[in-house]
Formats: structure tokens, sequence, C-alpha cells
């Protein structure tokens, strides 16, 4: 697989890299060293997917039925950017998102405490999993280290 191939969105200068390391003789090629590739890091990477015509259309009709972003990034499988930007090239106007409002931080810190993660906490409320770590961490609730099994 060529390097071009397997990054989704190359930035101008990297693509001019990749471009001078072609028009170079096989030679330079053989004296770079090939990466090294760390079995753990490899399989979090995820390949970027396309959708479809008919999967955008879809994606726009079920979110404006009610679907949150999260939802359907889950269900089409692309990250929540992505389905914000399907959304935003069909014109679709979006809801307002859901706040951590007192009472949520109430309730997030109630079921952090009985032992729930903030992934958990997240998809009770309705929320992204990073914004309840921020709000927690902000109210001093002393966080457990997430790749501890307790």
């Amino acid at each position: 697989m060529r390097l071009a191939d397997s990054l989704s969105n190359p930035s101008t200068p990297l693509l001019r890299l990749i471009k001078t390391l072609e028009r170079r003789s096989e030679d330079v090629r053989a004296q770079v060293e090939p990466a090294v590739v760390d079995v753990a890091v490899a399989t979090e990477i995820k390949e970027n997917r396309k959708l479809s015509p008919d999967e955008v259309a879809e994606l726009v009709v079920t979110y404006q039925q009610g679907a949150t972003t999260i939802a359907l990034s889950q269900r089409f499988g692309v990250h929540r950017q992505t389905v914000d930007q399907h959304l935003v090239r069909a014109g679709v106007t979006k809801r307002s998102q859901l706040k951590m409002t007192p009472e949520r931080l109430a309730k997030a810190k109630e079921l952090y405490e009985q032992g729930w993660s903030a992934r958990q906490i997240a998809a009770q409320l309705g929320v992204c999993a990073s914004t309840v770590s921020k709000k927690l961490k902000r109210a001093g609730v002393k966080m457990r280290d997430p790749h501890r099994h307790y």
C-alpha cells in the first residue's frame, strides 16, 4: 500500500514529500527504513469510511427524526464530526446540544461515585464522554485511572 493511500487527509507539504520520494530512484527508497507498526496502536486506527449518497440521505432523515450525532456516528461507523459535516452540507439546521447543567453534573458525580465510567455516564446523559470527564475534573472530582479495572 502506498503511503498516500494510508492517509485520509494528507497535508499539502506531506503530499509534496510523497511525490518527491516517488520520483526518486529505487535506491533512495531502499535507504528509507520501513516504519515499525505497533500492533496495539494499529488496531486502534480506523480506516476512513466514505458514506454513499444513499447513506448520507438516510443519515439526514434519521437526524431530522431525532437521532443524535453520536448515535448516528456509531450507526454509520464514522466520527461524529463527519456526521456534522454531512448535515451542514445537506443544509440541515442543527439542534442545540445538550449541556451539562448543574443538575446533570450532580447526576454525573453521583454515577461516577457509584463506579460508572465516564463513557457509561455519557451514554446515560446523552453527551460525549470527554464532556463528562472535563466537567467532573473541573468540579474537583478525583478521577480514577481509566486503564485500571476496579
